[in-house]
């Protein structure tokens, strides 16, 4: 079971935002969804996530998205907005914690989720800190740890999906780096942590081309709203698609340690 979208289009005020898109989306893999700002990324995850409304079909785990309550699809899907706002004085274990506000687990159980989820994140020293004391990196880090706290809330013999909209646009760039390995190893199962990872799926918002390019196994490009692409980053990063895309001509090399393709922009 898997997240599916079939004609999956959205017109607002007359002007087409995504236009008939198909595409499937499996457990176990990190799907980059790239493109230049205005393509329809966020509309697209919104659409996903259950709450935007659209023309077509998507489905999750076989159910029709617009068939589930949003208690249901918090058990199927967690996701993380490009801004999250919270303007209470909470303590970083008690945002974490407010993920597993619909789950039955005991409160031994969520104390251990709470700090593991905190510990991927690399934020574990701020488990008793006020939140809004925090700066834009370490709140987008506790942030992202609450999205992971809810995937395990709920039962693991269902396929899980994260929907993460620009989780690295704060973070400094060993964040950038080590967040994109977590989720690589929550996906493939190599998580000690989580014996079920391989039924999570990542859907990820990136404009840093070679972020995509190193941790995630499909690349999917908008370009205006319509589907270029859902491939590998080695089918899909090639020169001339880049250019017409994004309007800037790279070069394009292999990577020494894991010879995926490495963009350079080429300077004018």
């Amino acid at each position: 079971m898997s997240i599916n979208a079939n004609n999956l289009s959205v017109t607002i005020n007359g002007r087409k935002i995504l236009v008939d898109l198909d595409f499937t989306c499996r457990p176990g893999e990190i799907t980059a969804i790239v493109g230049e700002n205005g393509a329809g990324k966020s509309t697209l995850m919104n659409c996903l996530a259950g709450v935007a409304e659209f023309s077509g079909e998507v489905t999750i785990n076989s159910h029709p998205i617009r068939s589930l309550s949003l208690a249901k699809l918090a058990q199927y899907r967690a996701v993380l907005p490009q801004n999250s706002s919270l303007n209470f004085p909470f303590s970083v274990h008690e945002v974490v914690r407010l993920a597993m506000s619909l789950g039955c687990l005991s409160q031994k159980e969520q104390e251990f989720i709470i700090a593991d989820c905190l510990a991927l994140v690399d934020a574990i020293q701020f488990i008793e800190r006020d939140y809004l004391h925090l700066s834009g990196g370490e709140k987008q880090r506790v942030q992202l740890a609450r999205v992971l706290a809810q995937l395990r809330a709920y039962s693991h013999q269902e396929n899980r999906f994260l929907f993460l909209d620009e989780p690295t646009s704060a973070l400094d760039l060993k964040h950038q780096y080590s967040t994109l390995k977590m989720l690589r190893e929550l996906c493939t199962n190599n998580s000690e942590r989580d014996d079920s990872a391989s039924n999570i799926g990542v859907l990820v918002i990136v404009h840093d081309l070679n972020l995509a390019s190193f941790y995630c196994d499909k690349i999917l490009l908008l370009d205006g709203g319509r589907l270029i692409a859902h491939d590998a980053s080695k089918k899909i990063f090639q020169r001339d698609i880049i250019k017409k895309s994004f309007g800037i001509d790279v070069f394009i090399e292999s990577h020494p340690d894991t010879y995926k393709p490495y963009l350079i922009p080429k300077l004018q």
